[in-house]
């Protein structure tokens, strides 16, 4: 670790994604932001999962699809999510907080989850981490088993940051951590 690094910038950190969804300033620039992950979604990666072709090439190591019912509407929502499992349950992240819509229909309609992991469809119950201690000590794993995908998404640097010393608690009051059982 760089001893020289006078200033520590929280997390996340600009140019990473969840920075760019957090925290952008510019109303319109959030928006565009926001609206290319949908497109990507909806174009791409949830067609190549149904298709089966995620599957096969490894993608559904990464991700899943979420299936919840809709708050308002009533339909079925699918919706693929970065997951990781740790000690065989499956943690995701809801980047844009209480703002998710998936988490706002998990909340809604808790009864009505379905996981799909590769090419089999799970009916799924959840548990939201509560406190910032425990949303921590997931990043502090999470960093230490990913720091590519870390850096990437917060702006971990892996020469620079110490997972026993990093600060998570700002990043941790923003985002929700989801945990679940299938």
């Amino acid at each position: 670790m760089n001893e020289n690094k006078s200033i520590f910038v929280p997390f996340p950190r600009p140019g990473s994604a969840e920075y760019s969804l957090l925290l952008e300033t510019n109303p319109q620039k959030r928006k565009k932001i926001l609206k290319r992950w949908k497109r990507m979604n909806k174009f791409f990666t949830i067609p190549i999962y149904r298709l089966g072709i995620l599957p096969l090439i490894g993608g559904h190591k990464i991700f899943l699809l979420l299936f919840t019912k809709g708050r308002k509407s009533g339909k079925i929502r699918i919706t693929p999510v970065e997951y990781r499992s740790k000690d065989g349950i499956i943690h995701v992240v809801a980047g844009r907080g209480k703002k998710a819509h998936w988490y706002q229909n998990l909340l809604a309609n808790p009864k009505d989850i379905m996981i799909k992991l590769g090419f089999k469809k799970h009916k799924a119950t959840f548990q939201v981490l509560e406190t910032v201690e425990e949303k921590n000590e997931l990043l502090r794993w999470y960093v230490g088993e990913y720091p590519k995908a870390a850096k990437m998404l917060f702006g971990w640097d892996p020469k620079e940051d110490n997972p026993a010393t990093a600060d998570f608690t700002t990043f941790s009051m923003m985002i929700e951590i989801v945990k679940f059982y299938i």
